[in-house]
């Protein structure tokens, strides 16, 4: 059954982590102190402890010296993200002439290499007191980007910009993303504006890189490729610049991409090597921190070369925890033990208590152990493999049950398949790491190397084509679900009062889970007959181009004037204001025909007109718009102004409000903007300000007509 601490006391590390967590979070959202202010707190807290400890003695008074130490620590919180916020140091959207250092492997895109840097010389600032992080981007293009690497330094001249915010609804939001990496800044590194001056890498993480870089290019030389190999490389190194798009869907749909993210699994299974290693040594006292040194040698060295994420981190500090209790006689605990990882993270970098990865690493590993107890003893398997079949199955379920909240949130997906899904997975995927080891350790000889390595690939592809089968049972992953944060509060609220009733048995707290599950569904419910009761209209800007969205009682139609991928740019929005999965339609392949009574389009020598609900909107497809003429102007609602755009259009449409998007040139933009102020038009360019929404319920029905 679930055990759980018979007293706080026996948890040290969660009274610490609780307070630091809670002054992080206020600091973050509220920002209610400045560095000068907290730390002035602080040494007033401090000395407040010191005369405690000196002068109040009394048992009864004791609350005082942990009111103290939890204050100390809260303040603690706050300052480590005062002090961390990144820097906006420089002015944006400014050319600078600048010295950076690479600070990680370039990794190459689909449209350019991209690379983390560090500005540690800049003109203009004659002291920069600490270098500032920068993310470069070159294009595929430039020859001489293709040759660098870690460490290497460049002179440049480029315009540095801040990442901004997403210019439609509910889209990723890379600023946030990029701010809790502690990036600001980008540049786009046009050819011939760089050149290599230099080198200094650190030699710890350049020797990190050089065995990522010889394990992938060891299995490149035994023929392992494509997809096995990006699995392989995931799977081993967590080094995912390989894994395409196909392959990230498949595991996320079925609930597999744990196995390609290097976390507890993986550092548990070298650590179980390592054990197996050290216990050959002589057990004497003296060889017990020889052998301390080398499991930490090892942990770390691995998270190393994976690259030191949130969730290696957490594993290696917890099992490196273990290691040291062993070794010292202590009894060790796990909830201490994962509090203590927590805590030693969160002081390193504050900012990690915001990562998806930091936070369903945490949330799995918590769940496993408070919940796979009790699921675990429901069954009592008889045989051996039907013990080691539950047992993996009882593992999943519980990882599944505090993560829920946040993959619903994070992903809005669930794998309904979670549980067939770990089955064919863990064990490929132990058996393929340690095959990854072994065909590694005998690359030296050449025959046994290649060996191993045929039956990796073999291990490796089964491991693919099983969830690629899982992938294809109907109804395997329930997506696109909408999820707000309240939600995924009030379900963490309810796992939460079902755990203590779990513990004490104490009926209430079942009601008050059942009452925050009730929340839940509630909210869901109401978003229902929000979605069912809206009409509206959303130009969403692409990168030269725009969509445009007509929603009605919850179906959503995608009208297109390019061939364009708009999954990026809208899906976030179809999640939270659709019932069902957007149709597109593109008006050059377009035949004419209405979709019920919620759109209706006309098309005519290249401008069409859409009609939706008394609305009237025209956009040009194609350049056969210039050319149009018509006796009687149309009057319209909205006019898009995009790349087949001209001035003759407003001698035959008088619109409302005219769109400026994306695929028009700024400086053109301008001058349209001049022009329809002369006009006396509205306009609103979405390159500027974003998506653009309009409700289509207003009552003001126009009349239009080809002539």
């Amino acid at each position: 059954m679930t055990q759980v601490p018979a007293n706080i006391h026996e948890v040290p590390f969660v009274r610490l982590a609780i307070p630091l967590i809670a002054g992080i979070l206020i600091q973050y959202y509220l920002n209610p102190l400045n560095a000068n202010l907290t730390i002035g707190l602080i040494l007033i807290l401090l000395l407040l402890l010191i005369y405690d400890r000196i002068f109040i003695k009394s048992w009864e008074k004791r609350w005082i010296f942990g009111l103290i130490i939890n204050l100390l620590l809260a303040l603690f919180g706050s300052l480590l993200v005062t002090i961390n916020r990144p820097e906006t140091t420089f002015k944006s959207n400014s050319n600078y002439s600048m010295l950076v250092r690479l600070t990680e492997p370039p990794v190459t895109g689909s449209n350019s290499i991209k690379v983390k840097a560090e500005i540690i010389d800049i003109k203009t600032y004659a002291n920069l007191e600490s270098p500032k992080p920068v993310l470069l981007y070159f294009l595929l293009s430039d020859s001489a980007s293709h040759g660098l690497n870690y460490g290497d330094i460049l002179a440049l001249s480029g315009n540095l910009k801040e990442f901004s915010e997403p210019p439609n609804p509910f889209q990723f939001n890379m600023k946030r993303y990029m701010y809790l990496l502690g990036i600001v800044y980008y540049i786009r590194v046009n050819q011939g504006c760089w050149e290599k001056v230099g080198s200094n890498p650190s030699k710890i993480f350049k020797l990190a890189y050089m065995a990522q870089s010889y394990v992938i290019e060891t299995l490149k030389g035994y023929g392992i490729k494509g997809q096995e190999l990006a699995v392989i490389s995931a799977l081993m190194l967590g080094y995912k610049s390989l894994l395409d798009d196909e392959i990230r869907q498949v595991y996320s749909s079925v609930g597999a991409m744990h196995i390609l993210a290097v976390s507890g699994l993986h550092v548990g299974l070298i650590f179980s090597v390592v054990v197996i290693i050290i216990t050959l040594l002589p057990k004497r006292r003296y060889w017990l921190a020889i052998r301390l040194g080398i499991a930490l040698t090892v942990l770390w060295g691995y998270a190393l070369v994976t690259g030191l994420s949130p969730s290696v981190c957490r594993a290696t500090i917890m099992f490196s925890l273990f290691a040291i209790g062993q070794t010292a006689g202590l009894k060790t605990n796990s909830y201490n033990t994962l509090a203590a990882a927590a805590f030693l993270l969160l002081v390193s970098n504050p900012f990690m208590l915001f990562n998806v990865g930091f936070q369903l690493s945490f949330a799995a590993v918590l769940s496993i152990v408070f919940f796979h107890p009790t699921i675990y003893s429901v069954l009592k398997p008889k045989s051996k493999l039907g013990d080691y079949i539950w047992s993996l199955l009882s593992v999943s379920a519980a990882a599944q049950i505090l993560t829920l909240p946040l993959t619903l949130y994070y992903f809005a997906q669930f794998p309904v398949v979670f549980l067939v899904t770990n089955l064919i997975a863990i064990p490929l995927a132990t058996i393929a790491l340690y095959l990854s080891l072994i065909t590694i350790a005998f690359s030296l000889i050449e025959q046994l190397g290649f060996l191993f390595a045929k039956i990796l690939g073999f291990v490796t592809w089964l491991l693919n084509s099983g969830l690629k089968l899982v992938d294809t049972i109907p109804f395997s992953s329930i997506s696109s679900i909408y999820f707000t944060s309240w939600q995924a509060i009030l379900l963490l609220l309810s796992i939460l009062m079902l755990s203590v009733y779990l513990v004490n048995r104490y009926r209430p707290f079942l009601q008050y889970s059942l009452i925050s599950l009730i929340g839940v569904l509630a909210i869901s419910a109401l978003h229902l007959v929000r979605v069912k009761n809206q009409a509206e209209l959303v130009v969403f800007p692409v990168p030269k181009s725009s969509v445009i969205c007509v929603n009605s009682n919850g179906n959503a139609l995608l009208v297109l004037y390019d061939s364009i991928d708009t999954k990026f740019s809208t899906d976030g929005y179809i999640r939270n204001r659709a019932l069902q999965k957007a149709l597109e339609i593109n008006l050059n392949f377009y035949q004419e025909q209405e979709h019920s009574n919620q759109l209706k389009i006309i098309k005519k020598s290249g401008l069409a007109l859409l009609v939706a609900g008394n609305k009237t909107i025209a956009l040009a497809y194609n350049d056969s718009a210039r050319f149009l003429k018509s006796i009687k102007p149309l009057n319209v609602d909205i006019l898009i102004a995009n790349r087949f755009y001209s001035n003759s259009l407003l001698n035959i449409i008088t619109p409302q409000k005219v769109i400026i998007d994306p695929s028009i040139k700024s400086a053109y933009a301008n001058r349209l903007s001049s022009t329809l102020i002369k006009n006396n038009i509205a306009f609103y360019n979405t390159s500027v300000s974003g998506f653009f929404e309009y409700n289509l319920n207003e009552t003001n029905p126009k009349t239009f007509a080809f002539q």
